[in-house]
């Protein structure tokens, strides 16, 4: 009886984690360079896949410190085409196959994103043309591991498998047309992630009563507002800022909502806003679930609702 007990409390506990989902942010950063907040990357985890959100400087070492070989990512997302997405996915490309601990991927690299993916694709394969052929040689890597498999996106349904579901829809970034986010949906539970984006009704849509949205936004500190008025506001046409965060965060209502990709402006003399002012300006319009949030940060989604894993920032700068 204390076996069969065992078993059916393991099948239980077995069951329940298989429906369960993690979303972890690689890094929240920008273009500018921060060794505390990497380039934009997002893992969502679900039912055994392994789905990246773009792919922002230093991704592959944020996968590293969190313990995921780079052969195990299922598939990369790309919302747009800044820089600042893209730039960790020659690494990826170029590390995955080696054989290391991280690597011995041996199958293609499944890309999607908007127009002009195909030609990453490619300019990628071609920059490493060279280095492939050598690692060919030395028989390192496998010839199927070495293809980029490179998907042009539309809005909509753009993967489905085992249960996952991942849809794109439009937002709005200003004159960089088109700029996706996407919804992340597995066994009832379901994420939002913003990309790069201002208010946009779709977004609110696609986001309403979400267990988790990870949305974007960008700050000038109030005495930068007033002295610069015009160089913020260019930002604040393409970028949410804290007002426009909280009203989108009071219309969609998710259970818990997260900042990620956090643009902190300054000029001159004049510093840069203060993590605490961000939150500070986003709780004085919204009174929901919001944290700011810092690379490797690390959400589970379950039955019992959306809970932050608990974190240690000293781990972005050490070992796992």
């Amino acid at each position: 009886m204390f076996r069969l007990l065992t078993f059916i409390f393991m099948f239980v506990a077995a069951t329940a984690s298989a429906q369960d989902m993690r979303v972890t942010l690689l890094g929240t950063g920008t273009p500018i360079l921060n060794v505390n907040r990497f380039g934009m990357s997002t893992l969502v985890e679900a039912n055994g896949h392994k789905l990246l959100f773009d792919a922002g400087r230093g991704a592959a070492i944020r996968l590293h410190q969190r313990q995921v070989p780079l052969r195990d990512i299922t598939a990369i997302f790309i919302t747009h085409m800044h820089s600042d997405h893209l730039t960790s996915l020659p690494d990826l490309y170029a590390t995955a196959p080696l054989p290391t601990d991280d690597g011995r991927r041996t199958t293609p690299l499944a890309l999607w994103g908007p127009p002009g993916i195909k030609k990453v694709a490619t300019g990628i394969e071609t920059m490493f043309s060279e280095n492939n052929r050598i690692r060919l040689l030395g028989g390192e890597v496998k010839k199927t591991a070495l293809k980029i498999r490179a998907t042009q996106i539309k809005p909509g349904v753009i993967f489905d498998k085992d249960g996952i579901t991942v849809t794109a829809f439009l937002v709005n970034h200003g004159h960089v047309e088109p700029a996706y986010g996407y919804r992340i949906d597995y066994a009832g539970h379901s994420v939002v992630l913003s990309g790069d984006t201002s208010y946009i009704p779709a977004l609110v849509a696609k986001a309403r009563n979400v267990d988790l949205l990870v949305h974007s936004v960008a700050i000038g500190s109030r005495a930068l507002e007033q002295a610069e008025p015009a160089y913020v506001n260019r930002f604040y046409e393409y970028l949410a800022n804290p007002e426009t965060l909280a009203r989108i965060l009071t219309e969609a209502a998710p259970a818990q909502a997260v900042a990620s990709h956090i643009s902190l402006y300054s000029r001159g003399d004049i510093p840069r806003a203060t993590e605490a002012e961000l939150l500070e300006r986003v709780q004085a319009g919204y009174q929901g679930p919001f944290i700011i949030g810092q690379d490797l940060m690390s959400f589970v989604i379950s039955k019992a609702g959306t809970k932050l894993d608990p974190y240690d920032s000293r781990s972005r700068q050490r070992e796992p």
